[in-house]
């Protein structure tokens, strides 16, 4: 993870009230919204690690899913998914790149909605190579996700039902391996609070993001 985004702490165990919430500036929302980024990548038992993605499906109508965070790159304000190429959401990006990722925090109360583009690549070395054996094995799923079945079932072959095989039965899957990179342009954080609530817009330009205070 790129270093660029830490300025301002981490985030609060509560939601902010009284002085806290009064003393928020443009600066600290910023940063509030980098700190949930960086939680959600470095705390895998977080709220924040399993964000909802929003797509366009082949209808018109939006489509939403949990999803993984893998990876956050702050200079290059992307952020990286793992999924199976034949999933609907990949056939949904492709049609539609951009997309909206929604990540809120019950402890401290705050919501970040993130929009932008995605680009898709099936089979990347460099993301398959950093998935963890347990993550690899759901690509060896015999039928695309969502097929329907008359019974409940893994979708896995019967040969790694259960256990985590050799690497090189693994590698059988990557073919199904998609890598989505999201690069997001604006972000939308509330901070919820029984004061009143705070709201802020921030865009991300080319080497630089501007805030600016919204209504709740």
């Amino acid at each position: 993870m790129n270093e660029h985004g830490k300025g301002g702490g981490g985030l609060p165990s509560a939601p902010l009230e009284d002085a806290a919430l009064r003393a928020l500036t443009l600066d600290g929302m910023m940063a509030l919204a980098d700190a949930m980024l960086r939680r959600g990548l470095e705390n895998p038992s977080s709220p924040l690690r399993k964000p909802a993605l929003a797509t366009v499906n082949s209808a018109g109508a939006p489509a939403v899913r949990t999803v993984i965070l893998r990876s956050v790159d702050f200079t290059a304000r992307t952020l990286g998914i793992f999924t199976d190429a034949r999933s609907r959401k990949v056939a949904e990006l492709g049609a539609e790149p951009r997309a909206e990722l929604l990540f809120y925090d019950p402890a401290c109360d705050m919501q970040l909605r993130l929009s932008g583009r995605v680009e898709i690549r099936v089979g990347d070395e460099s993301a398959w190579a950093s998935a963890a054996p347990a993550s690899r094995r759901a690509y060896l799923v015999t039928a695309p996700p969502g097929t329907a079945s008359p019974e409940p079932v893994s979708g896995l072959p019967a040969d790694v039902a259960g256990i985590i095989p050799s690497l090189e039965r693994m590698e059988e899957g990557r073919v199904n391996f998609a890598f989505i990179e999201f690069r997001f342009s604006e972000a939308d954080l509330v901070v919820l609070s029984r004061a009143g609530h705070r709201r802020a817009r921030i865009r991300y330009l080319t080497d630089a993001r501007q805030a600016e205070w919204l209504v709740p």
